[in-house]
């Protein structure tokens, strides 16, 4: 069944955002502080990567290594798949799907970030969907490396 929901209507739009250079110790200080599960990266208004708590166990914490001397393009995923804030949530869902990701940072006419989708807005939004999101939020689910 086709909801007439669209992206840009229920994508969390107020997102904060870290540059390829910022320290890891800063961005793991504004997902505490905001209590954010990611963080998009970005360079001069487009989306380069996103920066999950998944990432910051397997990239960082399970390394060892120092935030403070870790950069975010270190850490982040990239590519990351995007989708436009016109597309339907069904699109948006599919996409999720297919990629294994909770999170879909969300682009405007001219490729710029304009919000991110999540899991989260979704079920919130259109619980009818829970049931296609299920997979992703089985232990061990594919994930986008």
């Amino acid at each position: 069944m086709a909801s007439n929901v669209v992206v840009k209507d229920i994508m969390t739009k107020n997102i904060p955002v870290v540059h390829n250079e910022t320290t890891m110790q800063e961005v793991v200080d504004m997902m505490v502080k905001d209590d954010l599960s990611y963080m998009m990266v970005e360079m001069q208004g487009k989306p380069t990567g996103i920066i999950t708590e998944h990432d910051i166990l397997v990239r960082l914490v399970s390394q060892g290594l120092s935030p403070k001397s870790v950069i975010a393009r270190m850490v982040y995923t990239n590519p990351i798949f995007t989708i436009d804030e016109d597309a339907t949530i069904e699109e948006a869902v599919q996409m999720m799907n297919h990629w294994g990701v909770k999170h879909l940072p969300v682009t405007g006419k001219q490729g710029e970030l304009v919000g991110v989708l999540t899991t989260d807005n979704v079920i919130l939004a259109v619980p009818s969907k829970i049931p296609e999101l299920t997979e992703l939020c089985r232990p061990g689910y594919k994930r986008v490396r």
